[in-house]
């Protein structure tokens, strides 16, 4: 036994996810249905794991000994999971350094071009569905505005497992597509990702099927942690400030499980959280703002609204109900961070600048995040020395209707002589135009 889980509210003890299910992901003691992975070697290897630099892992899964699972033979990848590109985007550096006089690092951890779903949704992908297989479990439920739903899909359908996913009304068809193509079960609700979950809850309820764990659930979180060794064992520097456009936060709940494990081992410390959401589906931007003029009052953290059928163009980020908000807004206040909201027409013009200087088409979630970014140092929420890693977790290999706006060089011509001839350059300083007025 290398793990147990352990309930964050009264520290009660469940040895195993085989246990954990049968209480129905819920502690038996107190109730509470959040519990942390605890590793008995207290992450002592994970220096040795980081510190190797001639290894060239395959996936996450070089960080065996710290994820929940027992045998190797359970695991169900396909290859690269986590080990992604960490790219400095120096041009994004320039511009901070002219327009605002900071000297910053900007790095981007980047995620689409991996094979699966070219989304960090893939971490847990690889990670539930090894838990579920080496349990034994034949069916499991989700909720999902989208990209979770296809993870699940493609690698539950890997593990033979059984997966049913309710997506909101909003949901991309695309997204409903590809999750059905791996014979999985969709269920398009009338409502909207509240009314998803719901239905999704009240499923595995009747057919006795476990449900996933969302935001909280302990696989997810040790899933999306290893990010943090990924950037201890690739990256001269260590984060400063991280940078996510969020729905629910299960990215950076689990960075911040990470830092908070390896404190004792002064590898690192807890990055700043800036946390963007889209204009039209802010509430946890809205809450904080609030509790923020407050200044934090007593049960700040429980205060939040509820956007009823969020209107978004971001379907991946429509969450309205964001019941995640009291524990990540807590480890947002911990971190000196923020949760900010970012106008969803600049996605586009920062899509288009980051196609242009790096040639990489970023999805409009990850769109939100630099949009985000360009805000933060407008609002000197980013300082001098700071360093900067943006989640590029998302391609647009998925958003067709996101590409199609994307145009901005046609012309429409009905003769020869209307087609000229033109240097590519001409549209540099455009593009900067529109991001500069973010």
């Amino acid at each position: 036994m290398k793990f147990v889980l352990k309930c964050k509210e009264c520290k009660h003890e469940i040895p195993n996810f085989q246990k954990w299910f049968e209480v129905k992901q819920a502690c038996p003691k107190c109730g509470s249905h959040q519990a942390d992975v605890v590793y008995l070697d207290e992450m002592k290897g994970v220096k040795k794991l980081v510190d190797n630099k001639t290894v060239k892992p395959d996936s996450v899964w070089y960080y065996f000994d710290y994820l929940p699972l027992n045998n190797q033979k359970n695991i169900v990848s396909v290859g690269d999971e986590g080990v992604v590109p960490i790219e400095k985007w120096d041009f994004f550096e320039k511009f901070a350094k002219e327009k605002y006089g900071l000297n910053i690092k900007v790095y981007a951890h980047r995620n689409d071009r991996h094979i699966a779903t070219g989304t960090f949704k893939d971490l847990a992908g690889t990670v539930v569905a090894s838990v579920l297989k080496e349990t034994g479990v034949k069916n499991y439920v989700a909720a999902s505005t989208g990209n979770i739903g296809v993870a699940y899909s493609h690698y539950l359908a890997k593990a033979r497992i059984s997966l049913s996913v309710f997506i909101p009304n909003t949901s991309l068809k695309s997204q409903e597509a590809e999750i059905g193509s791996f014979g999985q079960s969709v269920f398009r609700v009338d409502g909207d990702y509240a009314a998803a979950k719901k239905m999704a809850k009240d499923f595995a309820a009747k057919h006795n099927v476990i449900l996933t764990g969302g935001n909280f659930d302990p696989m997810r979180i040790e899933a999306k942690k290893t990010m943090v060794y990924e950037w201890l064992r690739v990256m001269p520097y260590f984060p400063t400030v991280f940078m996510q456009a969020i729905s629910g936060g299960s990215g950076p709940l689990g960075i911040a499980k990470a830092t908070e494990e390896l404190a004792p081992l002064n590898l690192c410390k807890m990055p700043r959280f800036i946390l963007p959401q889209p204009h039209r589906c802010a509430p946890m931007a809205e809450a904080w703002k609030t509790a923020k003029a407050e200044n934090f009052p007593e049960n700040w953290e429980a205060k939040y609204p509820v956007y009823e059928n969020p209107e978004t163009t971001i379907e991946t980020l429509s969450t309205g109900n964001p019941t995640a908000y009291p524990a990540l807004a807590k480890v947002v206040k911990k971190s000196a961070g923020e949760i900010i909201s970012c106008q969803e027409e600049n996605a586009i013009d920062v899509t288009r600048l980051i196609a242009y200087e790096k040639n990489v088409r970023i999805g409009p979630a990850a769109a939100i995040t630099v949009v985000g970014f360009f805000q933060s140092l407008r609002d000197g929420l980013i300082v001098d020395g700071d360093v900067v890693m943006l989640n590029i977790g998302e391609g647009v290999s998925r958003s067709h209707k996101y590409v199609e706006k994307l145009k901005y060089s046609s012309q429409f011509v009905s003769k020869l002589d209307d087609a000229k001839l033109m240097d590519r350059n001409s549209y540099r300083e455009k593009l900067w135009q529109a991001v500069e007025a973010i």
